[in-house]
């Protein structure tokens, strides 16, 4: 075996070790949530936060997505009145879960956005508008129930 041979199967290694530990990064800190029901609360008091994810089989493998999400937030009025509202919505096909972890869903003046840090924690932000009252980008937890 040559000299230079050896030395191009170190850079290779080196190389391949390198890219190895780029992909391992990259996927830091993603989570690959538990089925099941999660509940927590919001940077508003009261204010609460709940989700259910959802796990089935597919062809191209375990795909877990968001069934269900309700959140009761403090809506801020134009005339300076705060109203509680409720808010709760069945997402028929699911709000898919990505590989990093992140979900989101928007409709009917209502966006929620997150990632789970852990197989049973999540975080995020959602926003809720009717009318003239809204609260925007109210931070929220979540755990596993």
């Amino acid at each position: 075996m040559s000299h230079v041979t050896s030395i191009r199967r170190i850079l290779a290694a080196a190389l391949a070790a390198a890219f190895l530990l780029a992909a391992l990064s990259s996927s830091a800190g993603a989570a690959t949530p538990r089925a099941g029901y999660y509940e927590g609360t919001t940077a508003q008091q009261p204010g609460s936060v709940d989700f259910k994810v959802f796990k089935y089989g597919s062809f191209s493998g375990t795909v877990r997505k968001v069934l269900k999400v309700g959140a009761t937030t403090q809506l801020t009025c134009a005339s300076g009145e705060v109203k509680e509202d409720r808010y709760l919505v069945y997402i028929i096909m699911g709000g898919k879960i990505d590989r990093y972890g992140r979900f989101k869903y928007a409709g009917n003046g209502f966006t929620i956005r997150g990632r789970f840090t852990t197989r049973t924690s999540a975080h995020g932000t959602l926003s809720r508008t009717v009318g003239d009252c809204k609260a925007e980008n109210v931070s929220w937890t979540a755990k596993r129930s």
